[in-house]
């Protein structure tokens, strides 16, 4: 079998796989009862992400199984995968006990530090050509653990609309996987398509209508593997298959969203760590009217645009790729002060 046909199994298996988990959670698993914050209203089943862990692992196992040649670096997906899952069961856990948010905080932190020490970290940022921000390893460990648990926590923040945070992330993974192909990569672009998929096949439970909620255990998962694949892609010096900025760029309406929310309730000294209903998308559906799937899909477009971004900054110049990350920084933070505005 040739590697393109091994890719589209085991992105065949992640979609298939992913269905098929996500229906069995939809019909026996628990139920999320609508809360004060929520912007559901009736009670729905959750932690379907246990569909797309699913589905993930099998796309991988089908994939490995089937490459023509041997795959440098299977080991660091396979530890990827088993980091990303270890959150997705621990978010499983929270779904059905609510472990707390403290407690939820630091077991990110210690699986996003111990994957920065045992798998992957960068240890310098290139902004020009020649040009680079030497962190080494200590400072490359914190600074890759942080990436991993703002990520993490940014998409959870943002799973509260139907389809929204899935999709979002099936399309930065996506983009992710194009370029590390057009990077020379095919393992770490197969892994990036296969979690794609499992998301993907999770989505039509959630998307139009929500008969099924991802839950943490998928936010947790899918998020992580994005951050921690964008990790091993960049490599330690940055100068890996993907520039180092691609996945900061293709996040960041997530990313700015929830920084500059965070900001606004650490100006009025309401804590930070408190659910509420004060990010964008929660305002939009509060007092505009509009339907979730409008709101998400809005949501896709924007997504998409700046991963296609990222992507056409793929194998340009380190100070094009800077200037490109930073003309995309200012784009996000000015739609997210012009549409809180309106929605204020």
């Amino acid at each position: 079998m040739t590697l393109a046909g091994a890719v589209a199994a085991g992105c065949a298996g992640a979609l298939v796989g992913a269905a098929a988990v996500s229906g069995l959670v939809a019909w026996a698993g628990p139920v999320d009862r609508p809360r004060e914050r929520g912007s559901h209203k009736t009670p729905t089943p959750t932690t379907g992400g246990l569909g797309i862990i699913a589905g993930t692992s099998i796309g991988l196992l089908v994939f490995a199984a089937m490459a023509p040649v041997p795959l440098a670096g299977l080991g660091k997906i396979a530890a990827t995968l088993g980091f990303a899952s270890i959150l997705g069961l621990v978010g499983g856990l929270d779904d059905l006990f609510d472990i707390g948010a403290k407690a939820k905080l630091l077991i990110q932190l210690v699986v996003a530090l111990a994957f920065a020490v045992l798998v992957a970290r960068i240890e310098a940022i290139p902004f020009a050509p020649g040009a680079s921000l030497p962190l080494g390893p200590i400072a490359g460990v914190i600074g890759t653990g942080l990436w991993l648990v703002v990520v993490t926590n940014a998409v959870n923040f943002m799973d509260g609309a139907n389809g929204l945070a899935p999709g979002c992330v099936a399309i930065v993974l996506a983009a992710l996987g194009w370029a590390a192909f057009l990077g020379g990569s095919p393992l770490l672009g197969a892994a990036a398509l296969v979690t794609a998929f499992a998301g993907l096949g999770f989505l039509p439970w959630n998307f139009p209508k929500a008969r099924l909620f991802q839950g943490d255990a998928g936010a947790l998962f899918s998020s992580f593997m994005v951050a921690a694949l964008a990790v091993l892609a960049a490599g330690p010096s940055g100068h890996g298959p993907v520039f180092v900025l691609f996945a900061p760029l293709a996040l960041l309406p997530f990313l700015a969203d929830v920084l500059l929310t965070l900001q606004d309730r650490a100006r009025a000294k309401k804590p930070l760590l408190d659910a509420h209903a004060e990010h964008l998308y929660q305002r939009w559906l509060a007092r505009s009217g509009g339907s979730h799937a409008a709101l998400t899909l809005r949501t896709f477009i924007i997504m998409a645009a700046f991963a296609g971004g990222a992507l056409l900054l793929t194998g340009m110049g380190p100070r094009v790729q800077t200037v490109g990350f930073v003309a995309g920084l200012t784009v996000a933070v000015s739609g997210w002060l012009m549409v809180r505005r309106r929605f204020n």
